[in-house]
C-alpha cells in the first residue's frame, strides 16, 4: 500500500526527512549507528539519492494551472487570473489515497443497488472559508475553495489533521470599473465562469462515469 516503502512507518520517516532536512543532513542521519544497527529492520533506502528516488515515485496529485479570465466588454481594475486544479484529478487523488482506506464508505447514500454492477458513487463536497488571500498579490482579493468527497467518514473529514480537504482554486474576486450596483452581479458571473473551467472534466465524469482507483488499489466504475 505504501510502495515503494516497506510500510507506513518508513513512509512517514521519509516524508519527515524530506520535508525538514536538507540532503546533507539526511545523509548524516542515514549514517547514524542507530539507523544502521542490525537490531532494527533496515530501511529500504540507504542514501539521500535513494530516498528521493522513492519520494519521486509517489503520486504527485494534480498540478496547479493559471490562466487569465477575460471579461469582454467590461473593464476591471486589475487583470483577472484564475489559479486552479483540475477538480476531477483532485477527486481521484482523494478517493485513491491509501491513508483513508479504513475510513471510506463506498455506498454513502445506500443506492448502490441502483447502480451498474461494480459501480459506486463519489459525492463531491465543496467549501470556502471566505478568507481573502492578499499576501504578495498586490492587494488582489481571492478566496480559496476546497474539495473533498462524502465517501470519507464525516468524523474524519472534521479533523483538520486528517488532510481530507484539498484546495482546488483561489477564486478571483475582480473589481469592475462600473456602477456599484452591477459589481456584485459581474463578480457572480466570473465566479460561475471559473467554476465551469475548474469542474469541466468533473461534470463530464458525472454524466458518463469514469474509472478511479480506490484506497485499496481496486478500480471500480464511479459515477
Amino acid at each position: 500500500m505504501y510502495y515503494p516503502f516497506a510500510n507506513r512507518e518508513e513512509w512517514e520517516l521519509a516524508k519527515f526527512l524530506s520535508d525538514n532536512l536538507n540532503q546533507g543532513q539526511i545523509t548524516q542521519f542515514l549514517k547514524l549507528l542507530w539507523v544502521r544497527s542490525e537490531t532494527w529492520k533496515p530501511l529500504a533506502y540507504a542514501t539521500t539519492q535513494h530516498l528521493f528516488t522513492f519520494m519521486d515515485a509517489l503520486p504527485k496529485g494534480s498540478k496547479w494551472h493559471c490562466m487569465t479570465i477575460h471579461t469582454e466588454g467590461y473593464i476591471t481594475a486589475y487583470p483577472v487570473h484564475l489559479i486552479w486544479h483540475n477538480a476531477l484529478e483532485v477527486t481521484r487523488h482523494i478517493f485513491g489515497n491509501p491513508v483513508f482506506a479504513n475510513d471510506m464508505e463506498f455506498d454513502p447514500y445506500e443506492i448502490k443497488d441502483q447502480l451498474p454492477p461494480g459501480a459506486t458513487i463519489v459525492p463531491i463536497i465543496l467549501a470556502s472559508n471566505k478568507t481573502p488571500v492578499t499576501h504578495q498579490t498586490g492587494r488582489l482579493e481571492m478566496h480559496p475553495l476546497f474539495l473533498t468527497t462524502a465517501n470519507i467518514q464525516s468524523d474524519i473529514c472534521m479533523k483538520a489533521t486528517a488532510h481530507t480537504w484539498s484546495c482546488i482554486t483561489y477564486m478571483p474576486i475582480p473589481q469592475f470599473v462600473c456602477h456599484p450596483d452591477f459589481c456584485s452581479l459581474m463578480q457572480a458571473h466570473v465566479w460561475h465562469q471559473c467554476m465551469d473551467i475548474i469542474c469541466e472534466n468533473l461534470k463530464i465524469a458525472t454524466a458518463t462515469g469514469t474509472s478511479m482507483v480506490d484506497p485499496s488499489g481496486h478500480s471500480p466504475e464511479t459515477s
